[in-house]
């Protein structure tokens, strides 16, 4: 982290204000240090700071459920993923139609759930003032090396449920997180609490409508190979991989002929532009996945409308997802 994006956080716990003392500091970047509060004490390493609330902030079995998910993600993120040029590209179309790119210049923004950093850092790119990136797990890592270069980035490992973060944000998003969480509403609960009066939050959730292929399939495989040990579970992955490709190599080609419409209408269509390392990417997060959940849109806004928000609004999206935002008051 550098040293000035300290103020942007507090304690997970008491939500006090953190003071800062510096260990090590490479370059910009505080390596290693301490961020107190009043009651508290992070360490910061390998210049991420990591400000997770003690064990006993949750129940065994919720506990288990967090690691074995910040498992599964951080073996994806740090082995599996590859940057590529799409990434702008997919990180808009999650946070469409309701804000655009130009939206996000000179914004404090909150990735919730930041995987690999990729959206953390779009949204560098797109000018943002500061965004700070949150996960639970060790893909903190590959994000932290991700956007390290970016001055308005900042990445910092901490527990949804404990947010180190209180009325500071414009926007917070969340982009496919929720639905794999022990308590998911209970967890979208503490969005709002990161944002300042009249600050959005957007999340980006599995939707249950027309979503036959995800919920009855992918669901019921998903009981066995989420057993599998992950460096075999990402080889078997290339199978699947292969076979989205095949299809979209189909795609394309209708496109290319002028029938939009019908290269719509393929399985797996949205990946059409992808390299095939995203496609190698999301089979294995399909099927290694401890845990997932979809709804419908409707129970959504109910989330939302219970967090107390304004102008709620929500879209379902073709490939099966639903994006919604709302207002805090």
């Amino acid at each position: 982290m550098r040293p000035e994006h300290a103020e942007h956080l507090v304690d997970p716990i008491t939500k006090e204000p953190l003071q800062l003392a510096i260990h090590q500091q490479v370059g910009k970047h505080v390596m290693s240090g301490v961020l107190r509060s009043a009651r508290n004490e992070y360490k910061i390493t390998n210049g991420i700071p990591r400000l997770l609330p003690p064990d006993t902030a949750h129940t065994s079995s919720f506990q288990a459920h967090q690691q074995k998910n910040a498992h599964s993600f951080a073996y994806e993120w740090n082995n599996i993923y590859r940057e590529n040029t799409y990434e702008k590209q997919n990180f808009l179309h999650f946070l469409n139609p309701f804000v655009r790119e130009q939206d996000l210049a000179g914004k404090k923004l909150l990735d919730v759930g930041c995987g690999s950093g990729r959206f953390t850092k779009q949204a560098a790119l797109a000018g943002a003032k500061v965004v700070i990136g949150t996960d639970h797990g060790q893909s903190v890592e590959a994000a932290f090396a991700l956007t390290s270069d970016l001055p308005n980035a900042c990445i910092v490992q901490a527990d949804i449920y404990h947010m180190p973060i209180n009325a500071w944000a414009d926007v917070a998003f969340s982009i496919g997180v929720l639905h794999h969480l022990p308590e998911p509403e209970q967890g979208f609960r503490q969005l709002p609490v990161t944002v300042r009066s009249g600050g959005q939050v957007l999340i980006w959730v599995y939707n249950r409508r027309r979503n036959f292929r995800a919920v009855y399939i992918f669901e019921t495989l998903r009981r066995i190979t989420r057993h599998i040990p992950k460096p075999l579970l990402y080889r078997l992955g290339y199978a699947p991989a292969a076979g989205v490709h095949i299809l979209n190599q189909i795609t394309l080609g209708l496109q290319e002929l002028g029938r939009s419409k019908a290269a719509r209408k393929i399985p797996f269509a949205y990946y059409a532009n992808f390299p095939f390392s995203m496609k190698v990417n999301d089979a294995f997060d399909v099927f290694a996945t401890p845990k997932s959940n979809y709804y419908y849109v409707e129970e959504i806004a109910a989330w939302f409308s219970h967090a107390n928000l304004a102008r709620i609004k929500t879209h379902e999206h073709p490939e099966a997802g639903i994006t919604a935002v709302g207002s805090l008051q």
